[in-house]
């Protein structure tokens, strides 16, 4: 795939794109938030292909430009990587890793290999991620295998995505929190791209608002989550329709930082697509029936709603409509 957007001298990219940033703009604490989700998330797919450089000390070099907030790895960054990485003096860096990289140079080490590598793992483990809305759930259930190593997911809606199997492995084997403080800086006008162009092939994964909370994971579910809120009792919450599910009818609702699976009274979903990706007032009753023993002890509660309200601007439902 490719885009317009994406950079033609780089071989990956992280970056954020939107009215927030279209200067080139992020206030210094989400940009420090980004720069350090940036390390972590490297570093855990560089170690997956080599363990070793787990003892290594080793500085990963961004380059930021301007048009969009965009951390870019160019062809070169090995040999930055080199320089900044010799820059701590033999002392403090040698390690036996390291110094075999620096003696054999690394083309030679296949150290950009591993990179490159690492960043197809993180792209697949976000689109796999994306595409069955959870991180956090690694059992995949609808697979089929096709051919050339590579398997189809099928997801709740029916839809299918292809993927090489050895990055089933990779996402089976993903924290539930690797993304999180890359998703944290993510908002309406500012959606995160990730993606890698080698040459052979290019990919690349978008992240919007609605789908933020795949990769920021629930809080502890041995906790009961609003116990204000009883079963069969009537509410009306304010939040931010971020999902629609047709095939089990349901709607993802974020309230006060918590993604709540709501569900209409009667009817079908389809009669408040209106409302998808808007800030709104949700009127209904409060459902925590666990299904399995038929007692009302859901820790998560669910919404059976019966009216949405859009509390959007007029001028921002109409251009939404």
């Amino acid at each position: 795939m490719h885009t317009n957007s994406e950079p033609t001298k780089a071989f990956a990219y992280i970056k954020y794109e939107g009215t927030l940033v279209q200067d080139g703009f992020l206030d210094a604490r989400k940009a420090g938030e980004a720069l350090l989700g940036i390390d972590e998330a490297l570093r855990h797919f560089l170690y997956q292909e080599d363990s070793s450089l787990q003892k290594a000390e080793f500085e990963i070099p961004v380059s930021i430009k301007k048009g969009s907030w965009e951390a870019v790895f160019m062809e070169n960054f090995d040999t930055v990587l080199l320089k900044s990485t010799l820059s701590w003096g033999a002392s403090k860096y040698f390690d036996t890793a390291l110094n075999e990289v620096a003696q054999k140079g690394f083309n030679e080490f296949g150290f950009k290999d591993l990179f490159k590598n690492a960043f197809k793992s993180m792209t697949w483990v976000i689109k796999i991620a994306k595409h069955l809305g959870s991180l956090t759930r690694k059992k995949v259930e609808h697979l089929e295998y096709s051919g050339d190593n590579k398997v189809s997911i099928i997801n709740t809606d029916g839809r299918i995505l292809l993927v090489p199997t050895q990055y089933l492995k990779a996402f089976a084997s993903c924290p539930n929190d690797l993304f999180t403080r890359l998703a944290k800086v993510i908002e309406e006008e500012r959606q995160l791209i990730i993606g890698y162009n080698d040459g052979k092939e290019s990919n690349y994964v978008r992240i919007n608002s609605s789908e933020k909370f795949i990769f920021i994971p629930h809080e502890d579910e041995d906790e009961v989550l609003f116990p204000e809120l009883a079963h069969n009792t009537y509410a009306e919450l304010e939040g931010h329709i971020t999902r629609g599910n047709e095939h089990s009818n349901t709607m993802g609702f974020l309230y006060q930082d918590h993604i709540l699976t709501c569900y209409p009274n009667e009817g079908n979903i389809k009669s408040f697509k209106g409302t998808l990706f808007t800030n709104v007032t949700v009127k209904g009753f409060i459902d925590r029936l666990d299904k399995r023993t038929g007692e009302f002890i859901e820790k998560r509660p669910k919404f059976r709603f019966v009216e949405i309200v859009s509390n959007e601007p007029e001028d921002r439902q109409l251009k939404l409509f």
